[in-house]
């Protein structure tokens, strides 16, 4: 694909995304809940508040004008709302003039209910998906939005049986965490050898991994680890923080084993070709420098993502004086914890992917052999 054309299309992906943002920027029409436009902001107080443990923040209260722009006859009629929020906005929202806004009516009185993001997410989603169809073709982009919706669906299948029939953790979403490896290789990969030895990889390195991480933790009696810091849950904590570890331990090792997987398989069409006959040491040693030329790349990516997450809390913990001790068994314990057994599943995945798929490719060039005799 030459610069100049692939430069118009880019533009064109970035054109239509603004579009999509204006058209649904405009959608109040088509919403039940009233919405509005904040035309002015003023701020009325703030109070400085100081919780137990000495942590420090501002309770802000903002007094908003907005004018309506779905209730008919009411859009000429502005509405005063108060807001109220700490200045960290933990656990409310500040508003900027210009915002539109969702709105609850209950007996011609309004109040606040969020901000009105669909057209932000509207055209994030199209740039996404028109710059999958530049880079990646539009059959695989076409099959990589539908594993994403399917994905979406079963997640929200598995919330609803939890909280529906309260069946055991392990059973829904480990159900679930099989689904997501099935249903994402069969999409990207298709029916294949690759798609098998990528599935049989990565459900035998989390199965190593994990093998490994209990024995750990129930070896030093989980000392360092804080599961009571695990906020709003109604259910075992434990349970739920592995169930939600796997899920995210996948898609780390089903990215490694991936890589490797495919890597081989085209090394094996090309030795096919050229009439190679690489052995077993050879198949195995090209998976292991595949292998680690990725780890780092994804070990970095999954620290990154830990610090993403982090972020703001921490900052925030900080902030008000609280010591690292506190912040690191408060905010970073878990998250970190998560990120430490996904960076050992990477590592393993190296040499049980390079070992089982070089020995499920020399088995095929053997059967291939005996085939060419016969």
């Amino acid at each position: 694909m030459r610069i100049p054309s692939l430069l118009k299309k880019i533009f064109l992906c970035i054109a239509a995304s603004v579009i999509v943002f204006i058209l649904i920027d405009h959608d109040a029409f088509l919403y039940h809940h009233p919405v509005g436009q904040i035309t002015s902001i003023q701020t009325v107080s703030k109070t400085a508040v100081t919780d137990s443990q000495n942590n420090r923040d501002k309770v802000i209260t903002q007094k908003l004008k907005i004018r309506l722009l779905n209730q008919g006859e009411k859009n000429k009629q502005g509405l005063v709302l108060l807001n109220k929020s700490a200045e960290s906005q933990v656990d409310g929202q500040l508003y900027r003039k210009g915002q539109k806004v969702i709105l609850d009516e209950i007996g011609g009185d309004y109040s606040l209910l969020t901000l009105k993001r669909d057209a932000v997410l509207g055209a994030l989603l199209t740039l996404f998906i028109g710059l999958l169809i530049v880079f990646v073709q539009l059959r695989s982009t076409l099959f990589l939005t539908l594993s994403l919706l399917l994905n979406l669906l079963y997640f929200a299948l598995s919330l609803f049986f939890d909280i529906r029939f309260n069946w055991p953790v392990f059973l829904i979403f480990g159900a679930l965490s099989l689904l997501f490896v099935i249903s994402s290789l069969l999409f990207v990969l298709g029916r294949t050898k690759q798609m098998v030895f990528t599935f049989l990889t990565t459900m035998l390195t989390m199965l190593v991994t994990f093998s490994l991480a209990l024995s750990v933790l129930a070896l030093t009696h989980n000392e360092g680890v804080h599961f009571e810091y695990i906020e709003f849950i109604t259910q075992d904590p434990v349970d739920l923080f592995f169930m939600g570890c796997i899920i995210s331990v996948l898609g780390a090792i089903m990215d490694g084993t991936g890589d490797i997987v495919v890597g081989l398989f085209g090394l094996y069409r090309q030795n096919q070709e050229n009439q190679l006959d690489m052995t077993f040491s050879d198949y195995f040693r090209s998976g292991m420098s595949i292998g680690r030329e990725i780890i780092g790349t994804l070990t970095n990516v999954l620290f990154m993502v830990f610090m993403a997450e982090v972020l703001q809390n921490t900052i925030l913990l900080l902030r008000n004086g609280s010591s690292w001790e506190y912040v690191a068994s408060v905010d970073l314990n878990m998250g970190l914890l998560q990120t430490v057994i996904s960076g050992i599943g990477i590592v393993l995945s190296v040499p049980i992917t390079a070992f089982v798929t070089s020995f499920g490719i020399k088995q095929t060039v053997e059967k291939m052999k005996v085939g060419d005799v016969k």
